[in-house]
């Protein structure tokens, strides 16, 4: 019954949208007259956060005569902050709950003045938020990808290139109505700015000894995109006597039990780490030999870091959100999340021995911490 009245409300909303909401397509763009940008992320994920700092750099580099700004998801403003002009925080609860502080904010992102507005929203499904935000700011440059109803909120609806299937290139595909170029597709995340991880990383050391870590993350919203414990463990085992690496198992809130499942089943070689704040995950990254995680936001925040990740995707759709193959980073698919067969973890073992040969060392981090 839930389901048929949010159903049915989408489709009113969606209607009303058809009759209020016109197109209005907007002519050729000269960049370097714009003197205010704004970009549009509010989705909540911390993956979605950081899935969009390469935009925002190659708008920065590109336009270094304006102030681009970001409009984003309230208390993610951390990960992300000195990588736009400004941060600006959005809670969508603020209709109903504070409606006056979600005027406010409404009102003055008009009295802005914004030149451009780009909305950079999941290009594969319409998001009547991102949508509507982009209209309210009155701006006479709003540029989003072409779908469903979007191009009624936009003067520059870009239509997607179908070869780009992952997420970074295809936001980099907003700065086309602009003729900007990109600036490269890395992440970045300066979450430990100002934070003392000094006392952290000092346990991480005591734990792995005179030896590199693995930063082993176990933990995923998603029960679907979470590897059984069963596969960390034996491949944690693997990086502990063929690699010569400490896998550390790093866990967040609720994680506890894979955590401890994950260190029975690498026969007690793996070492739990201490609970982690956010900065302290992030450094435990940064300074880590290895980096394997979950189709998660830990994970993005690992390739943020410019640490070696691999990403076990249990699910065929989690290539859309990693980054190329490189020698940084390798995404490996095993068939769901209980397959723990020889196999697949040959497979993700390969994968990490791979990365950890390649003479090339870590990637320098793109922003200092």
């Amino acid at each position: 019954m839930i389901a048929f009245f949010r159903s049915l409300g989408r489709a009113l909303l969606l209607g009303l949208v058809r009759l209020i909401y016109r197109s209005s397509p907007g002519g050729s763009i000269d960049a370097s007259k714009l003197k205010k940008v704004l970009v549009i992320r509010v989705d909540p994920r911390v993956g979605d956060v950081l899935l969009t700092t390469p935009l925002l750099r190659a708008l920065r580099q590109g336009l270094p005569g304006a102030r681009v700004d970001l409009l984003l998801a309230a208390g993610k403003e951390p990960l992300v902050e000195g990588l736009a002009d400004r941060l600006i925080p959005f809670k969508k609860q603020d209709f109903f709950r504070h409606p006056r502080r979600f005027w406010r904010l409404i009102r003055s992102l008009k009295k802005e003045g914004y030149d451009a507005v780009i909305e950079a929203a999941h290009w594969h499904a319409f998001s009547f938020t991102s949508s509507w935000l982009t209209q309210a700011t009155d701006a006479s440059i709003r540029i989003g990808h072409d779908r469903g109803l979007a191009a009624h909120f936009l003067t520059h609806a870009v239509v997607k290139d179908e070869r780009n299937a992952r997420e970074v290139p295809s936001k980099l595909e907003l700065l086309g109505p602009l003729g900007l170029a990109t600036a490269g597709e890395e992440m970045e995340t300066t979450v430990e700015r100002g934070a003392d991880v000094e006392p952290a990383l000092t346990a991480l050391r005591a734990l792995a000894g005179d030896r590199p870590w693995a930063a082993i993350n176990v933990g995923a919203r998603k029960a679907e995109c979470r590897w059984s414990p069963e596969g960390f463990g034996k491949l944690a085992a693997r990086l502990d006597a063929e690699l010569n690496l400490a896998p550390i198992i790093l866990w967040g809130p609720g994680e506890e039990r894979l955590a401890e499942a994950t260190l029975v089943a690498s026969g007690d070689r793996a070492k739990l780490a201490p609970p982690t704040k956010l900065a302290e995950l992030v450094a435990a990254f940064r300074h880590s030999a290895l980096a394997v995680a979950n189709d998660t936001g830990p994970m993005h925040l690992a390739i943020a870091t410019g640490a070696k990740v691999v990403a076990v995707l249990t699910l065929e759709t989690g290539a859309r959100w990693i980054p190329a193959q490189s020698d940084h980073f390798q995404g490996v698919g095993v068939d769901g999340v209980g397959d723990t067969s020889a196999e697949a973890i040959e497979r993700v073992f390969q994968a990490c021995a791979a990365l950890v040969a390649n003479s090339t060392g870590r990637r320098d981090a793109m922003v200092d911490s």
